[in-house]
């Protein structure tokens, strides 16, 4: 996905994604209109699994499954294979 550079985005920073289910999980209350999504996860050579800053808008975000965790706070679970790299122009 292509934004310009002065286009806001809610910047959401995913530390460990769900390995199994191979997706990312994203607090209901962090999605704005854009998002950038950068999962910071690494390898045991320090590297990053998703080095590249991925998009997906809240509305698309919106469509996704929500789970509620324990603490009351609710996630959308998003399949990490839907995001798109973000670039900006």
């Amino acid at each position: 996905m292509k934004l310009a550079r002065t286009t806001p985005v809610q910047h959401i920073v995913i530390e460990k994604p769900r390995w199994k289910q191979r997706v990312i999980g994203v607090a209901t209350f962090r999605v704005g209109q854009h998002n950038m999504i950068e999962i910071t996860a690494t390898k045991k050579d320090g590297t990053r699994y998703y080095p590249d800053e991925y998009y997906m808008s809240g509305e698309s975000i919106k469509k996704h499954e929500i789970q509620t965790l324990p603490s009351g706070v609710k996630l959308y679970l998003i399949p990490i294979n839907e995001l798109e790299i973000l670039e900006r122009e």
